[in-house]
């Protein structure tokens, strides 16, 4: 048992080390930055901060880009930190190893959209954090787990940001309409009932929602194990 738990220590650490490493840091202080300047703005203004615009960009905007640019690591900075062959030498199988740097990456994520979550409520708008956190997690799981499995298809880290962008473009202007208050809208906003909806509705809407988006992107990252024995090429 000792010897496992050394064995996922180490994948861990390693893990760690090629998916985050010092950009990490540079991350947190980048948007403690973007924080701050945000507060100091909204201060110098009349109009309160509505939960939507707090939401969308103060949590779901960073959140999203840390998500996705650390996903994209994943795959395109194990070589450049140093640790392919630790990775490559531990005994634990290829697809455990894999299951091991997702959770590592989801963990960090739900750590950084609980911080934001914390500071938006201390400094800004009250909210639940809990239930925040919650509702914020699938669409988070979605978009780096599309993101991993891009990666593996197109062998490039790169190109998986480019379609991602693209696919984070896309989303944000669908928000602008009505979908932003269906079932289809990642982003789905669980405290903005629309008027005149009875609240049964809405609370099977949300449920819907996150569960649909949490369950899809657990089947791309299915996927993305199923692409593993294309992946040699890309590390070599």
């Amino acid at each position: 048992m000792l010897e496992k738990l050394d064995v996922i220590l180490l994948s861990v650490r390693s893990n760690y080390r090629s998916v985050f490493g010092y950009k990490a840091l540079l991350f947190l202080a980048g948007t403690m930055i973007y924080f701050a300047v945000f507060y100091i703005i909204l201060w110098h203004q009349d109009e309160p901060l509505s939960l939507e615009q707090a939401l969308s960009w103060l949590i779901w905007l960073p959140t999203t880009v840390f998500s996705v640019f650390f996903a994209m690591e994943i795959v395109s900075r194990e070589q450049d930190a140093g640790v392919l062959e630790t990775l490559f030498t531990v005994s634990v199988s290829l697809y455990r190893m894999w299951i091991i740097k997702f959770v590592v990456l989801m963990l960090f994520v739900m750590l950084f959209s609980l911080a934001l979550i914390v500071a938006t409520d201390v400094f800004i708008i009250d909210l639940y954090i809990s239930l925040t956190l919650i509702y914020v997690m699938p669409p988070l799981v979605f978009f780096a787990a599309l993101t991993v499995l891009l990666s593996v298809i197109f062998k490039s880290g790169n190109a998986a940001a480019l379609c991602m962008a693209a696919v984070l473009g896309f989303t944000l202007l669908v928000g602008k309409g009505n979908v932003s208050d269906t079932v289809i809208f990642p982003y789905l906003n669980p405290f903005d009932k629309p008027f005149g909806t009875e609240t049964f509705f809405w609370v099977r809407t949300v449920l819907f929602n996150k569960v649909a988006y949490l369950v899809i992107g657990c089947i791309w990252f299915w996927r993305t194990l199923r692409w593993l024995d294309r992946r040699e090429r890309l590390l070599q």
